[in-house]
């Protein structure tokens, strides 16, 4: 991203209100896209295809569709279904225009263990995708039942070795499971699909609670973000920086009010970020 404006994207959920309301409050505050999330979309008087055209007209991208849920680690007899709904899911998108899709790990108890089963039915799923030149984003929750850190969700991206299968690296995830920037290490930059920033103060709390209630922007947390999104950015990452804040309080305020903070804040990380790596890097925030 030397010399190059960073691209920035705010996930639709970090904000309350309808969906229209945050697609203009979205835009009102710089970003660039958005990731917009299958809910706000199912809420929404719109149809996928009033909502492309919603954004089009404000001047965003779509920069992922989100999430996809028990896609691995489920048996084959089941995998027939998820195939269906992911069918399904793929249809949504063609009429919205987007072309990435972010699955995440299998987090329910049932989870078969076989990392081969979850690197076959991936890639079936990636097959699909790619068939409608769409990609697949693979996520690992940090409460995942077996595909739990970025470790793990590297490890079964490399096995299943397709070009339409990229990592999402969310910044909770990362340094609250307990990893850092050393779980980035000769990661290629072409590999990751999606960078999701998110601090939070250090709380004793499971990790489900404490991603899905404290979550704030970079800065207002004890979170180091820094080190991870420069080894990615050093390692050739250049999509977008997306702000994913799950945090009740925030949806309580004004839509168009959180969103100029959150870019504020992705501002300055931005800005900090390029004194780093001595990248040289703009932003429209």
């Amino acid at each position: 991203m030397t010399g190059e404006t960073v691209k920035t994207s705010m996930a639709t959920l970090s904000i309350g209100g309808s969906l229209e309301e945050k697609i203009e409050a979205i835009a009102g505050a710089g970003f660039d896209g958005l990731e917009l999330l299958d809910d706000d979309l199912r809420r929404s008087r719109m149809s996928p295809a009033e909502c492309a055209a919603r954004c089009a007209d404000h001047g965003l991208t779509i920069d992922a569709y989100q999430p996809f849920r028990r896609a691995e680690g489920v048996p084959a007899e089941e995998f027939i279904d998820v195939l269906a709904r992911f069918r399904s899911e793929l249809e949504v998108m063609s009429a919205l225009g987007v072309t990435s899709i972010l699955v995440v790990s299998n987090t329910d108890a049932d989870a078969i263990a076989s990392r081969d089963q979850s690197v076959t039915q991936l890639a079936a799923l990636a097959d699909t995708a790619a068939e409608q030149g769409v990609t697949v984003m693979f996520e690992a929750l940090a409460w995942g039942t077996h595909i739990r850190s970025l470790t793990d969700a590297r490890d079964t991206v490399r096995q299943v070795g397709l070009p339409h299968l990229h990592l999402v690296v969310d910044t909770f995830h990362l340094l609250a499971g307990g990893e850092g920037a050393q779980a980035l290490s000769d990661l290629p930059g072409e590999s990751v699909g999606l960078v999701q920033l998110a601090d939070a103060p250090w709380l004793d709390l499971d990790l489900k609670s404490w991603s899905r209630g404290h979550r704030c922007f970079p800065g207002q947390g004890d979170l180091d973000l820094l080190p991870p999104v420069a080894a990615l950015i050093c390692g050739g990452y250049a999509g977008p920086l997306s702000l994913e804040i799950f945090n009740p309080g925030y949806r309580t305020r004004p839509a168009s009010v959180v969103a100029r903070e959150g870019a504020h804040s992705l501002r300055q990380f931005i800005a900090e970020l390029s004194e780093r790596t001595g990248a040289n890097a703009t932003t429209r925030l």
